[in-house]
């Protein structure tokens, strides 16, 4: 009898190990709606499928999903988009962003800023640097930067906080910081934030407790990169803007 238990124990573990229960299991999260997938959490090296049916016409899509996970994409006529990988590590997020493909949108190039105080076109616009530094008690520093390099979108951002304390050092008070690299559509949401701003000449901030935010504008005029002082249009702007800044960090590596 004792001999049957165990066996029995035994066949139970090997199919437990099999079908992967009793494994750590990692969240599928999805930023989108329309997806389908059998399950919302699987374990590392599990097989996942994903089905995405919600498609409209005249409207192109792009999915993606962690830079570590390889994710082959098909189509078929019953499921729509087909999506597999092998689950990692680590709970991952399949992104889905689309535009209608009727609508022209012309390149950025041949496109007006529309900053005021400056003629510009949004392709020439190369660097956007947010600061913000306050070095009283409760020290706090954040800086927010988008910028182009090797023809990539790019957005950085550094937190430093010090707490009961005045100030702080360099590296070490650093509790925050990463890079994302941003899409088409990403970086024309950081270039409509800017529009009905204004751009002046840089001015030089002496005034003892003023933390800013300062912000500067670097963009290309025939061979030279010109700097500007930046200022949004309305403090709701601003204000959306660092929304818009926290939740890109959000989605950075974080050190």
């Amino acid at each position: 009898m004792k001999k049957t238990i165990s066996l029995m124990l035994i066949g139970v573990m090997m199919m437990l190990s099999v079908s992967g229960c009793g494994k750590q299991k990692y969240k599928l999260n999805f930023d989108g709606h329309g997806f389908e997938s059998r399950k919302t959490e699987y374990a590392a090296g599990e097989s996942v499928t994903v089905y995405y049916g919600l498609i409209a016409t005249d409207t192109d899509y792009h999915f993606y999903i962690d830079d570590d996970v390889e994710m082959k994409q098909d189509y078929d006529d019953r499921h729509g988009y087909v999506f597999t990988f092998r689950m990692p590590d680590h709970d991952v997020t399949l992104h889905e962003e689309s535009h209608n493909s009727m609508v022209y949108v012309p390149p950025l190039e041949y496109t007006d800023a529309d900053i005021a105080g400056i003629s510009v076109m949004q392709g020439d616009i190369t660097d956007f640097y947010y600061t913000y530094d306050w070095t009283g008690y409760n020290a706090r520093y954040q800086r927010y930067r988008f910028y182009v390099e090797d023809e990539e979108y790019l957005f950085y951002h550094e937190t430093r906080k010090t707490e009961d304390d005045y100030g702080w050092g360099a590296e070490a008070d650093i509790t925050a910081s990463g890079t994302v690299s941003l899409s088409i559509y990403e970086w024309d949401e950081f270039l409509y934030f800017l529009s009905e701003g204004s751009a002046t000449e840089p001015e030089e901030y002496t005034e003892a407790g003023d933390s800013g935010p300062w912000m500067y504008l670097y963009f290309r005029s025939g061979d030279e990169t010109v700097r500007k002082e930046y200022h949004f249009a309305s403090a709701e702007r601003q204000s959306a803007f660092e929304e818009f800044c926290q939740s890109l960090a959000s989605e950075s590596s974080v050190t």
